[in-house]
């Protein structure tokens, strides 16, 4: 089977139907594929979902990803209901998608017809059917506006759920890092941008969250990048390039420890302290001090 993938450009989803739903306990969904996708956020409660054959146990805060045209079926286990808030899709808007229903059926009970509603799987094979989104607050934030949109049916709801969506998808796509036909140059090129600014800018208070929302990355997507092109994490290369500073001011200069604490923009000097004692395992007038005693010796 040929393996298409997504070029993030070309993507203009339709959300078809978006829910708040409940199995109750003993209720089972057989075995059935769907034109579309699905998107489950299991909000609560346990269920067994096979899916091309493989059994996976499904709880609180996973998320599974149902393909067109793949079969699937649903049990509920542990004596609980299963919470599943659900978003059916298309990836890329269609002639059809407005007149498109959802499926039930099995293919093998499918008419030619039916068969033909059956979409290309353009989403990456990388990612799994059953996954935990690594921002989790986001995640089920976008996830549960979406549903809110479709319930409410506003003015330009379409074009909101279709923005919630393409966030959402941002995500699933930043998490498993699915955009095979990027270059490595295409790659290192944003994150060289982060290093730079992080390299301009040391002196101020950076968080993984402002890095997130200056260069628009998510925020695992730029901790993994960063790793592989400099073999250490963002914020870890920023208290480097921070402590590397401090450092050079102790030892070269006879500025106040509260100075530079107050140049590298610490709330206070027990703060810097804490900072410097957690690279170098002693305090800044100790490393001074040390720095002073290797110099006089050299001198001698």
């Amino acid at each position: 089977m040929e393996v298409i993938f997504i070029n993030p450009n070309t993507l203009s989803p339709y959300v078809r139907l978006a829910m708040m739903s409940v199995l109750r306990h003993g209720f089972h969904i057989g075995k059935r594929v769907i034109y579309d996708y699905e998107l489950i956020y299991v909000s609560g409660g346990k269920a067994r979902i096979t899916i091309d054959g493989v059994p996976y146990i499904c709880k609180k805060n996973d998320t599974i990803l149902l393909r067109p045209g793949i079969p699937h079926e649903f049990e509920c286990v542990d004596g609980c209901d299963f919470n599943q808030p659900h978003i059916h899709f298309d990836m890329i808007y269609n002639p059809n998608s407005e007149i498109t229903p959802i499926s039930y059926k099995n293919k093998p009970v499918m008419t030619d017809n039916e068969l033909l509603l059956i979409q290309p799987d353009i989403m990456s094979p990388c990612i799994p059917y059953v996954f935990t989104p690594y921002d989790a607050d986001a995640f089920e934030k976008l996830f549960f506006d979406i549903i809110a949109l479709y319930q409410k049916h506003a003015f330009g709801f379409e074009i909101m759920m279709k923005a919630k969506l393409l966030e959402l998808l941002a995500l699933i796509l930043g998490q498993f890092e699915t955009v095979p036909y990027r270059t490595e140059a295409a790659l290192h090129d944003p994150i060289a941008t982060v290093k730079s600014y992080i390299d301009n800018n040391y002196l101020q208070i950076i968080t993984l969250e402002d890095l997130q929302s200056q260069f628009f990355i998510n925020k695992y997507t730029l901790i993994r990048n960063f790793k592989r092109f400099y073999n250490q994490s963002p914020m870890l290369y920023y208290r480097e390039r921070r402590f590397s500073h401090a450092k050079a001011l102790l030892s070269t200069t006879t500025r106040a420890v509260a100075s530079i604490a107050e140049e590298l923009n610490f709330p206070d000097i027990s703060s810097f302290s804490r900072f410097f004692h957690s690279f170098a395992g002693i305090s800044p007038r100790e490393y001074r001090e040390a720095m002073r005693a290797s110099a006089a010796g050299e001198n001698k």
